[in-house]
């Protein structure tokens, strides 16, 4: 892969339009260092405050304030063009990422010791994605979700069913379901990146190595023909559960699971909150979704939040240290527990009873990453993806990915 170079990609960033305004915890700090925390996750505004103001506390001479920022990689693209790198990032990761992190502008963390308590798998997700050099880990791992599917354990215990090992396992409990009267999944495809959940965790027990498979796809050595099994697979399962699966977007989806119209909800741990939004007294549980055969079964994770700073730092130090606050054991494990994620430091789990069936992929190390994060942006996967799961037609939707993909890697090469 073309790398793009820090020049290019910032002047390529030199269109684009203004920030918001700062918020969030810590005053002035005369005489000392002040430090900004730029953070993407509403939902983790207060805990964040909370985190800066104990740390704030305990330090003599460094004050933190958070900036929260919905659309963070806008705004830090603009930061980046101003070359006004805030101290502290976090950032979700996802291609966005490595596309910024292979143009040089992230630190690497491959020469401290905050890599080293972080679980061997969960460690190699940022890098598979785009670094800035050969041997470079340009973020840290918060936290991580994991994507695989969601079921109601009460429906599962009225039909005295077992969560399924194997793909033909779940085909017989989805038949078992229906003619129970039962839906056996639950979809919400009128939003278009919907499927994409889908997608990645069947392609995830399917390829060896998904990051891998997309760096040969933008080398030219191999096309999305490869991944028919995968479609196959989500064509067969797409066309059972509700009728109305395309009237129905995310937040219906949240909502009618919750209520409990399906056995099984196919999305990320992400969708927990906002299912016991609706229902907190649902009695929810996970499952890896099942491969042909039980040992090709991995979890497909992301790194939710990932801690990172610019390459040249003005408060190496001073940062380094927030940040090795933050990834201390009890506030990674705090920040998930709030979050319903998975902690990402060696020997840590979670309580919540919910993850439990994706806790043992974690700790073997059995995790894939997310396919839908290796789509170069211009390649629109999920309005093809929200098409493909409205006609079924597999080879329509290789042909358009195929097509697509190839303009896009054209375009990249020739501005690398």
């Amino acid at each position: 892969m073309a790398t793009t170079t820090r020049r290019g990609f910032l002047a390529g960033m030199a269109g684009l339009g203004t920030l918001g305004a700062l918020a969030g915890c810590g005053g002035s700090n005369s005489g000392g260092t002040s430090l900004e925390y730029f953070q993407f996750k509403s939902e983790a505004i207060d805990l964040f405050n909370a985190m800066c103001e104990e740390y704030n506390a305990q330090s003599n001479n460094i004050r933190v304030r958070q900036n929260f920022q919905a659309d963070n990689v806008t705004a830090l693209r603009v930061r980046l063009v101003k070359n006004t790198m805030p101290d502290i990032v976090s950032i979700n990761g996802d291609y966005n990422f490595g596309s910024i992190a292979r143009s040089g502008v992230f630190y690497d963390f491959a020469k401290t010791d905050l890599l080293d308590k972080v679980q061997d798998a969960v460690g190699e997700i940022l890098p598979s994605l785009g670094a800035g050099a050969d041997g470079e880990v340009n973020g840290l791992p918060l936290s991580t979700n994991g994507s695989g599917m969601i079921y109601n354990k009460d429906i599962f215990d009225d039909f005295g069913i077992e969560p399924p090992k194997t793909w033909d396992d779940l085909i017989a409990a989805a038949e078992e379901f229906a003619a129970g009267g039962v839906d056996p999944f639950y979809w919400g495809f009128r939003d278009n990146w919907t499927g994409a959940p889908m997608f990645s965790s069947i392609s995830g027990n399917f390829l060896p190595n998904v990051a891998d498979w997309y760096q040969k796809r933008l080398d030219g050595e191999t096309t999305f023909e490869d991944l028919r099994p995968v479609l196959e697979k989500m064509n067969q399962i797409a066309k059972m559960g509700n009728k109305n699966k395309y009237e129905v977007d995310y937040n219906g989806g949240n909502q009618g699971f919750a209520q409990g119209k399906a056995a099984i909800y196919v999305h990320g741990t992400y969708a927990i909150p906002a299912i016991r939004s609706y229902n907190p007294d649902i009695n929810l549980g996970t499952f890896a979704t099942p491969a042909d055969d039980p040992a090709d079964t991995r979890v497909v994770s992301g790194v939710d939040v990932a801690l990172t700073m610019g390459v040249e730092p003005e408060h190496e130090e001073e940062a380094l240290d927030f940040m090795r606050y933050l990834m201390k054991e009890e506030n990674v494990l705090a920040y998930c527990k709030e979050q319903v994620a998975f902690p990402t430091l060696k020997d840590t789990e979670t309580d919540d009873p919910a993850l439990q069936g994706l806790q043992d992929y974690f700790a073997n190390d059995l995790i894939a990453t997310y396919s839908d994060h290796n789509f170069p942006q211009g390649v629109n996967l999920n309005n093809y993806m929200q098409q493909f799961l409205i006609d079924h037609d597999i080879d329509a939707f290789i042909k358009t990915l195929d097509t697509q993909w190839d303009k896009v890697a054209k375009r990249m090469a020739a501005t690398a």
